[in-house]
């Protein structure tokens, strides 16, 4: 059982304040051992191996019963010794009733956070822009270390009502304070349990970010009765935990992977085996912390319970559970201990699952009631570009007719980013000198999006440029390179190490689309939407020669809304191609010749230049593109 008794307090003369010095873990005398495995459980793991030929034995997942949970309380002797790595300033302390501390987490010393990061950009972003998230497992070894300096001499058995409610991240900054408050919340004398409130609030937070009840007792206690009913179409997962992590399916890093072995999946949960890991390279200046719970192997509960959820076209984020009780110590750090969650409700926003996890030798270490975990929808192509973003592009291909050899077209709609807030999207792609950009259009929320959508289309085209190039598995991280603009405010790429050639590119964003292209030459890209135009509209850019042109085809049954709106895009597009833009000089473009499947001819006034543009109609709006100055287009 792990136990916390602290050795001794160590007083501070001038203000009598504890600082805490250390806490040991006490083994039980007796060691949790199961009965013969229920054969419910064990002819669902054997059907599934019979189909796929498998012999390998396992042990099967199971409820036990009170005696065999049951347990007496800690021995006397100590384990080895070592620090409370959470336990920091000491800020108010009344003795049995409260204690309020605070600890810096920092990336410097708390090395896990960089194992638990939804940005995946290695060598590429600094740790502190990937949006390091402290784990709610690791939030409860917090609350556990605080609250045990409450109850020294007593037991840890487990926690009540966890509630995570926001997120605390270390994000473009080195360290993130932590406040941490704890007080005697309940002392229940016939069963000799003691409940503790635990709080937890970030930087600048007024209400706790996790909060939860955590439970000491001279004695291991059994109240939790989960019922475990027979699965329903088992099936064994394609993918082992190995590689789940391999092809990270999971953000995690390696001091959280602890999913190990076969997978079997079912309609009401699923089984597999967690792997207990060594407590070093958590923190850089303890190399074997005393912890009280196992976090790094309690967080493979939540990831046990989003592979179940990525079956069903879901991601899960845990949010807290009911109930945690521990029926013995953490394992020896290498043993494969069997976990069975079953899913006991699936909501709109929501899924929760009871929890059985055995030591590895057949006996019962804990159990969860109602493990849940908020749920986000995303499409596949945002799932495999956050697991792979240097393999996938966010943008879809974009397929224009008479598109010159080697030009890349993309696009994206604000669709395409669901499951990104704005915030998160720019992690992922925006390289730190465009951050400040990001930033200062927060105000405008829309024109915020289109210049957002601009970047991710556009990277993705110059990705997609350079890796057909180079001829390599893995393209260039999006956040690695900068978009830059010329003095004319022609979008470029900015110098790339390790590339001598960078590709032209444009950009052009409506509503909530973006499109761009990316090509060896300079090219030109426009869309905008189809709507009708104000009475003077046409005449302000168009000259009597194009409206003559226009009068022709709405003569032959064109819509005169689409047309305009083709001859406003295709003057852009050629601007665009020059680098110059329209700059206001809009009938210094003019179409002097165009074909009813929308190919124009625009003649540069001042230069006798000559530029094609093509132009497509895509649901509601229109898409014009040039990529050459030589004329192509039927002339009428």
């Amino acid at each position: 059982m792990s136990s916390a008794s602290l050795s001794h307090l160590v007083f501070d003369t001038n203000s009598e304040m504890p600082l805490i010095a250390r806490v040991y873990e006490v083994e039980s005398a007796e060691e949790l051992r199961g009965e013969e495995p229920v054969g419910e459980t064990v002819a669902v793991v054997a059907a599934v191996e019979r189909e796929a030929g498998s012999t390998r034995d396992r042990e099967a997942v199971r409820p036990a019963t009170q005696a065999q949970c049951a347990e007496s309380g800690p021995a006397a002797e100590p384990l080895e010794e070592g620090a409370l790595p959470f336990v920091g300033e000491v800020l108010a302390y009344v003795p049995g009733e409260a204690l309020t501390i605070r600890r810096r987490l920092h990336l410097d010393e708390d090395l896990f956070l960089a194992d638990h990061a939804f940005v995946h950009a290695p060598g590429v972003k600094p740790l502190s822009a990937c949006m390091p998230v402290l784990p709610l497992t690791m939030s409860l070894e917090v609350m556990a270390e605080v609250a045990a300096c409450l109850v020294p001499g007593l037991g840890l058995i487990g926690f009540e009502e966890v509630k995570a409610s926001r997120w605390i991240e270390v994000s473009d900054r080195d360290s993130e304070m932590l406040e941490v408050s704890a007080r005697v919340q309940e002392v229940d004398a016939d069963a000799c349990l003691w409940r503790i409130a635990v709080a937890i609030r970030g930087e600048g937070q007024e209400q706790p970010s996790t909060t939860a009840s955590v439970l000491f007792s001279t004695a291991y206690r059994v109240d939790l009765d989960l019922a475990f009913g027979a699965f329903s179409n088992p099936y064994r997962l394609p993918l082992s935990g190995e590689d789940v992590y391999r092809e990270r399916h999971m953000f995690h890093g390696p001091c959280f992977h602890c999913l190990t072995g076969e997978i079997i999946l079912a309609d009401e949960g699923g089984v597999t085996d967690l792997l207990t890991r060594p407590p070093t390279g958590l923190f850089r200046s303890i190399e074997r912390p005393q912890l009280l719970i196992d976090p790094a192997l309690l967080d493979g509960i939540g990831q046990f319970l989003g592979v179940w959820a990525m079956q069903h076209d879901r991601y899960v984020l845990p949010i807290g559970f009911g109930k945690l009780e521990l029926y013995r110590s953490t394992p020896p750090a290498g043993t494969r201990v069997p976990i069975r969650i079953e899913i006991v409700r699936d909501e709109a926003m929501t899924l929760y699952a009871n929890v059985e996890i055995q030591d590895g030798s057949g006996g019962v270490w804990l159990r969860v009631r109602e493990w849940g975990g908020i749920k986000f929808r995303h499409p596949a192509r945002g799932l495999d570009f956050r697991r792979q973003p240097t393999r996938h592009l966010l943008s879809r291909p974009l397929e224009l007719p008479s598109l010159a050899r080697g030009v890349k077209a993309f696009q994206i709609a604000k669709a395409d980013t669901q499951g990104f807030d704005p915030l998160l999207l720019a992690r992922h792609y925006l390289h730190s000198d465009e951050m400040p950009a990001f930033t200062a259009k927060a105000a405008v929320p829309p024109r915020q999006q289109q210049w957002q959508l601009g970047r991710v289309v556009v990277k993705d085209a110059v990705r997609a440029w350079l890796a057909e190039r180079s001829e390599q598995a893995d393209m260039l991280h999006p956040a690695a390179f900068a978009i830059d603009s010329a003095a004319a405010g022609q979008p470029l790429v900015a110098a790339l190490e390790g590339h001598a050639r960078t590709p032209r590119i444009s950009i052009a964003h409506c509503e909530d689309r973006a499109v761009a292209l990316a090509a060896e030459l300079p090219v030109g890209i426009d869309i905008e939407q189809i709507r009708p135009r104000a009475a003077g509209f046409l005449e302000s850019f168009s000259t009597a020669g194009e409206r003559e042109l226009l009068d022709e085809l709405v003569a032959e049954g064109a819509a005169r809304d689409e047309w305009i709106t083709r001859l406003w895009s295709a003057k852009e597009a050629a601007g665009k191609l020059l680098g110059s833009g329209l700059d206001g000089a809009l009938q210094r473009f003019e179409a002097i010749a165009v074909d009813g499947a929308g190919n124009f001819i625009i003649q540069v006034r001042d230069g006798d230049r000559l530029i094609g543009v093509h132009s497509v109609r895509d649901g509601n709006f229109v898409i014009a593109y040039a990529t050459t100055e030589t004329a192509g287009a039927s002339g009428r």
